[in-house]
């Protein structure tokens, strides 16, 4: 009878857009399997569930899912495929790098058994260092950067490597940080033109060129890159992982059209409701940005669920209100991913702000 009852949720989840609600329902068959101590199920569902999670703006059931899938197929080989899961865990690997509270020992520890799953499945390292140069963009630290590049161009792409635009796209931030704006402009031709493309670019690269067009004088690439971006965020507006694209897109619009700034912020801010990672510190930096060019008296209409940061027990927040918060948070977490990296990296991007 348990077996209906999770075949029955899997065809309600087919039948539902909202992803949130996927992941409930997948919840709740996985509780079922478990109760009834069916491996197999509990295997399936999890690798569903991170399926679905991925297209949130923050994940909070994978990683405890990916661990249990992890023993299981180390207690049950002859039940399971290894291949079928070493996708997720490049996912995973992103989720480790995104949590302050994971030491560096944890992150090398996991990369190395990673790299192991990888080999012996016939798999190279481009993968690994494709996450350590995620990570270097992160902190802003440019001779990690170089060394995670090089990394990753001494090795054949291979199926398990990021995408052709995710790798493009992040030669696309190097290029803005090591060489400046016209030569990331350059890289990025391919993206912008549709050659390579992919659930997230060319989005994130025509955020990255709007908001750097404009500080960089060139307003009017600036203005025709934000209106591919936002032709980019409508296709996707339901699905959350916008998130960090959409805020930065409003942070450009800040000081260009605060009228549009508001209306982005007022829309995409609710869906900032997630754990302290390093995308809730590149926000809150955005955030920080975007507030100093309203009045501070500025009321903002957004209706927060009670497990927001931000949540007061209201639906308006002043600029000024939230420019506090987000400062706050924002140094917070360097302070938190700075002493789990034993650099100050974190900390100088406040300070270059």
């Amino acid at each position: 009878m348990y077996t209906l009852k999770i075949q029955k949720l899997r065809n309600q989840i087919d039948r539902v857009d909202n992803t949130l609600e996927k992941v409930n329902l997948l919840t709740q068959a996985i509780r079922i399997a478990d109760e009834n101590e069916d491996i197999e199920w509990g295997y399936d569902l999890r690798l569903d569930l991170i399926n679905q999670e991925i297209d949130l703006a923050f994940s909070t059931e994978s990683l405890p899912a990916f661990a249990w899938v992890l023993q299981a197929y180390d207690d049950h080989p002859e039940l399971f495929n290894e291949e079928d899961f070493l996708w997720q865990y490049k996912w995973m690997m992103s989720e480790l790098y995104d949590n302050p509270a994971v030491s560096r020992e944890q992150i090398e520890a996991a990369l190395a058994d990673f790299e192991g799953r990888l080999l012996r499945n016939g798999y190279g390292k481009r993968a690994i260092h494709n996450e350590e140069l995620s990570d270097a963009l992160a902190q802003k630290d440019l001779p990690a950067i170089e060394r995670a590049l090089a990394d990753v161009k001494a090795i054949q792409r291979d199926d398990m490597s990021d995408c052709e635009a995710c790798e493009m796209d992040a030669e696309v931030s190097v290029a803005l940080l090591q060489n400046g704006y016209a030569l990331a402009c350059e890289k990025a031709l391919p993206l912008l033109e549709g050659q390579f493309s992919c659930s997230h670019v060319p989005l994130r690269t025509a955020v990255n060129l709007a908001y750097e067009g404009y500080k960089n004088g060139d307003r009017e690439q600036a203005v025709k890159m934000a209106e591919q971006a936002e032709k980019e965020i409508y296709k996707k507006e339901k699905d959350s992982a916008i998130l960090l694209s959409a805020i930065k897109l409003a942070t450009y619009f800040s000081y260009t059209d605060v009228a549009k700034a508001k209306e982005w912020i007022e829309r995409y801010l609710p869906w900032a409701d997630g754990p302290e990672n390093r995308s809730m510190f590149q926000l809150a930096c955005l955030m920080q940005e975007a507030m100093s060019n309203f009045s501070p008296d500025e009321e903002f209409t957004v209706e927060l669920s009670d497990t927001h940061s931000l949540f007061q027990g209201k639906n308006s927040y002043t600029t000024k209100e939230i420019a506090v918060h987000y400062k706050n948070q924002a140094h917070r977490l360097a302070q938190r991913f700075d002493e789990r990296n034993g650099n100050e990296n974190f900390r100088k991007q406040l300070l270059q702000a």
